[in-house]
C-alpha cells in the first residue's frame, strides 16, 4: 500500500516520516481529505433519492430472489475456497522462490512471468500488458556511524531511487526544523549531514487501531488545521538544501522495535540528495545529542541505476461473461513491493488473493453474466504506473467497466468494503453488499475515505472503484519493513479475503443493474 508522499515528508521536515510511502514530493497529493458535514448530508440524500430509479425496476421478490441466489453462490465460493485453496502454496513461493519485488526489477518481472502461468493453469485466459520506467534501482550494502561525541556504527538504509554518496562522507550533523524556513545558513548546509526535524512521535498502542490502514496512518482528530502554504515552504527549504550542498538527508523510520521503514523520491529517477532511514531508536539518539552540542556522522549510500529503461508489467485474467461480456468486473491487488522484507502483507497477500478468486470462479465452472477480470498490478509503491498503465490500456472500456475491488492491506480479515464516497452507488452496493454480510460475517459498509491504492486511478476516469477494509493483524509493524514475512500471514483470514474478492465480483456480474458511474477528474482530487 502506497500513502501520501507530500503529507508524509511535511511532518518530518515536509512530510510525517513515519507515514513514509511513496515520493517525498511528487507523487500523489492528499487525496483522503473528507468531505464536511453537511456535503455528505447532501450527497447522502441525493444517493436516497435514487434508491427507486435503480431499484424500481425489479421487484421486491426479484430483489429476494438475487439475494437468496448472491448468498448460495456466496456459499459456494466460500466452500471452494476452504476446502482446496492454492493460496498459501502460491504465496508461499511468491516471497520465498522470488522474494521481494521492487518495479522494474527481474525478480518483479519474474513474478509477472509466473503470475502469468499461474493464471493460465487454472484456465483462464492471461496476458501481460507492459510498459517501462526510466531506471530500475539496485540497493546496496549502505553503511553509516556516529564518529562525535560518542562512536557508534547504526544501521541505515538508503530510500528507493536514492542518489548514492561519493563513497563515505563525514560531516555535521544539522537538525532542520520547520521555523527554520529561509533562514538556513548555506555554510552551515555544505556537506551536513540534515536530519529531517525531530523524532516521529510513534502512535500508542491504545486504543487499538480499528483497521489496517489507520494502524499506518492514524486518523486525524479534533478540528483541522489550516495548512497554509506549508507545503510550498517546506519544499522550498529542500530546494536550499540541495542547493546549499546538503550531504545526506537522514529521515526517521518512525517504526517501533528497530525497523526500518521504505518508501521513494521521485518517479523512477535518482534522487537530487542522497535520502536514507534511520531506525526511530538511532534518530531520536542523534537528535538528542544534537541537542545537547555538536555531532559529527560518515555515510555511505551506494545503490545503483539500471542503464535506461526497464520493463514493468501486470498480468491480466478473465473470465469472459456470458450475456454482457462487454462489461467487466474488476479485482485486484499490486504484485509489486518494498524490498528489505519479502513482499507478503504488503501486497502478496492481496495479489495471491486475487488469484485465488480467480483460480475459485473458474474451478466452480459458472458462467457470469459480465466479464470478470483479474489484474495484479505493478508500481504502486511507486505511483501506480500499473494501474495507470491498464487504464490507458483499456480506455475504450472504462465506461463498461462495471466496478473494481482493490485488495492491499494485508492479512488481517476484511471486514468491511469502503464506499470511497461513491454516495450513489450506495442503494445497489447495499444490495450487492449484503449477501455478503450474512456469509462472510461483514460490518456495513465503510463511509470512510481511503485511497491510496491503484483503485484510485479507477476513481479518476469515473469508474465505481472500492477497497478492501482489513483488521490490521501486524501491518504497522510489517508495512514496508523487514518484517514483512510470510510466517506473518494469518492463512484462514487471507483465504476468507480471497473467497470474498471472487463473491463480490460474482455478485456484480449477477446484478441486473449496474453500479453508476461519476464524472472523470482531471487531476487526484477527493471523492
Amino acid at each position: 500500500m502506497a500513502l501520501d508522499g507530500t503529507l508524509l515528508y511535511d511532518a518530518q521536515f515536509l512530510f510525517a516520516t513515519r507515514n513514509l510511502h511513496m515520493s517525498l514530493f511528487t507523487q500523489h497529493t492528499r487525496r483522503g481529505a473528507r468531505r464536511s458535514m453537511i456535503a455528505t448530508l447532501v450527497l447522502g440524500l441525493a444517493a436516497a433519492s435514487t434508491l427507486a430509479a435503480q431499484t424500481d425496476e425489479r421487484t421486491p421478490e426479484q430483489q429476494q430472489a438475487y439475494r437468496r441466489a448472491m448468498e448460495k453462490a456466496d456459499l459456494a465460493i466460500q466452500a471452494e475456497v476452504r476446502q482446496h485453496s492454492e493460496l498459501m502454496k502460491n504465496l508461499e513461493y511468491l516471497t520465498t522462490e522470488i522474494g521481494p519485488r521492487l518495479t522494474g526489477s527481474p525478480q518483479m518481472q519474474e513474478a509477472s512471468r509466473w503470475t502469468l502461468a499461474r493464471f493460465r493453469a487454472y484456465g483462464l485466459d492471461a496476458h501481460l500488458e507492459t510498459t517501462t520506467v526510466p531506471h530500475a534501482w539496485y540497493r546496496g550494502h549502505d553503511t553509516a556511524a556516529i564518529l562525535t561525541p560518542i562512536r557508534r556504527t547504526i544501521p541505515i538504509r538508503s530510500l528507493g531511487w536514492s542518489k548514492a554518496t561519493p563513497g563515505t562522507v563525514t560531516g555535521k550533523v544539522l537538525v532542520v526544523t520547520r521555523d527554520m524556513a529561509g533562514s538556513l545558513n548555506p555554510e552551515e548546509v555544505r556537506g551536513a549531514i540534515v536530519l529531517a526535524g525531530p523524532p516521529a512521535t510513534i502512535p500508542p498502542d491504545f486504543p487499538p487501531p480499528d483497521n489496517a490502514y489507520d494502524a499506518v496512518i492514524p486518523p486525524p482528530k479534533g478540528v483541522p488545521q489550516q495548512q497554509g502554504n506549508v507545503f510550498q515552504r517546506r519544499r522550498e527549504q529542500l530546494q536550499q538544501i540541495v542547493q546549499d550542498g546538503a550531504a545526506v538527508l537522514l529521515l526517521d523510520s518512525g517504526k517501533e522495535d528497530n525497523l526500518f521503514n521504505m518508501g521513494s523520491f521521485s518517479a523512477y529517477q535518482p534522487s537530487p540528495i542522497p535520502l536514507a532511514f534511520l531506525t526511530h531508536e538511532d534518530y531520536d539518539l542523534i537528535y538528542r545529542l544534537a541537542q545537547a552540542g555538536p555531532v559529527t556522522m560518515n555515510v555511505n549510500l551506494n545503490g545503483t541505476f539500471s542503464a535506461g529503461p526497464e520493463s514493468a508489467s501486470i498480468t491480466v485474467a478473465q473470465i469472459k461473461g456470458s450475456e454482457w461480456p462487454d462489461q467487466q468486473v474488476i479485482v485486484g491487488g499490486h504484485l509489486d513491493s518494498w524490498d528489505l522484507g519479502q513482499g507478503a502483507l504488503d501486497n502478496g497477500t492481496g495479489a495471491m488473493s486475487t488469484l485465488e478468486a480467480a483460480r475459485a470462479l473458474h474451478a466452480l465452472g459458472w458462467k457470469p453474466k459480465r466479464t470478470i477480470t483479474f489484474v495484479l498490478f505493478t508500481g504502486e509503491e511507486e505511483g501506480g504506473v500499473g494501474a495507470q498503465l491498464f487504464v490507458k490500456n483499456h480506455a475504450a472500456e472504462i465506461p463498461d467497466m462495471d466496478g473494481v475491488l482493490i485488495d492491499d492491506t494485508g492479512t488481517g480479515k476484511v471486514f468491511s468494503i469502503a464506499l470511497e464516497n461513491l454516495w450513489e452507488t450506495a442503494p445497489l452496493m447495499s444490495e450487492i453488499y449484503r449477501p455478503l454480510q450474512e456469509v462472510f460475517d461483514l460490518k456495513p459498509l465503510s463511509t470512510r475515505y481511503f485511497g491510496a491504492s491503484d483503485h484510485v486511478e479507477f476513481l479518476n476516469a469515473g469508474v465505481p472503484a472500492y477497497f478492501c477494509v482489513q483488521k490490521p493483524a501486524h501491518y504497522r509493524q510489517a508495512h514496508h519493513s523487514q518484517a514483512d514475512t510470510f510466517d506473518l500471514v494469518k492463512a484462514e483470514q487471507v483465504n476468507e479475503g480471497a473467497a470474498l474478492l471472487a463473491a463480490w465480483a460474482w455478485n456484480v456480474s449477477e446484478m441486473p443493474e449496474r453500479l453508476p458511474h461519476h464524472p472523470a477528474r482531471s487531476g487526484r482530487g477527493e471523492f
